[in-house]
């Protein structure tokens, strides 16, 4: 069995892998894994309990350290294969400073390369929110980051007085005519927005009709109201890793 481990500013999500077959297992706070032995507990309390291999995405540099440390330590996992840019991605990385790409932005171009092997827009609704570009014969050209929907949420109420919480989700009317009516208007706007004017942009820029995929805690509930997102994947960052784990250790 082997454990794939992506952990986002905000949660980790764990699956496991047998016979080539995909299962999530857990999605966990971030916040409750400071340590090694905080993430032991949680992976027993999974009942995982000789896995053979793993593959670990971070974007939290001092939790890559403890996840690793805790499969040599517990289960004996010599060298766990951590997501970077150097290692064997089976994608060209067209990247002007290789050190600065996100592990989850590489393990989402090789999910959708190799997953649906055509030019693909990989949009990711997290913390921030990504959109990356692949195109079929696997070259990774870069991306956009924006800030992440629940962190502009969240920031803007936090740094006003009179704003409060709103839910997120398609407006009723687009022209609000209360507060609340008028942030909610904004923040659908915000978020769908940017799919819109990154396609527009990348089409004119590199005469390529990208297909968009969206995956990410907020895909299902934004994907559907966009024209331009043509597939969901909640699972897509997963399979990115165990391509990644074929790549550099089924193969090696």
């Amino acid at each position: 069995m082997i454990i794939l481990v992506d952990v986002g500013n905000s949660v980790v999500k764990i699956a496991s892998v047998q016979d080539k077959v995909i299962a999530p297992l857990a999605r966990i706070s971030s916040r409750h894994l400071r340590t090694e032995d905080d993430i032991w507990i949680a992976f027993k309390s999974l009942g995982i309990q000789k896995p053979t291999d793993t593959v670990i995405c971070s974007v939290i540099p001092d939790l890559t350290g403890k996840f690793a440390g805790m499969f040599r330590n517990r289960y004996n996992i010599g060298r766990p294969l951590v997501v970077s840019s150097y290692i064997n991605t089976g994608v060209e990385l067209e990247y002007k400073k290789l050190s600065e790409l996100g592990a989850d932005r590489i393990a989402n171009v090789v999910g959708a390369h190799f997953e649906y092997g055509k030019d693909i827009a990989v949009v990711d609704f997290g913390t921030a929110t990504t959109v990356d570009f692949v195109t079929a014969d696997a070259r990774y050209l870069g991306g956009v980051i924006a800030p992440g929907i629940v962190a502009s949420h969240r920031h803007l109420v936090a740094s006003t007085s009179r704003l409060t919480e709103v839910e997120l989700k398609k407006p009723d009317t687009f022209i609000g005519q209360t507060t609340e009516e008028c942030l909610v208007s904004g923040f659908y706007l915000m978020t769908v927005g940017i799919i819109e004017a990154a396609r527009a942009a990348v089409r004119n820029e590199q005469k390529l009709d990208f297909t968009f995929i969206a995956t990410g805690g907020f895909a299902e509930r934004f994907a559907r109201f966009s024209t331009n997102i043509g597939i969901v994947d909640r699972d897509l960052t997963l399979k990115g890793l165990y391509h990644l784990y074929r790549l550099n250790k089924e193969d090696a």
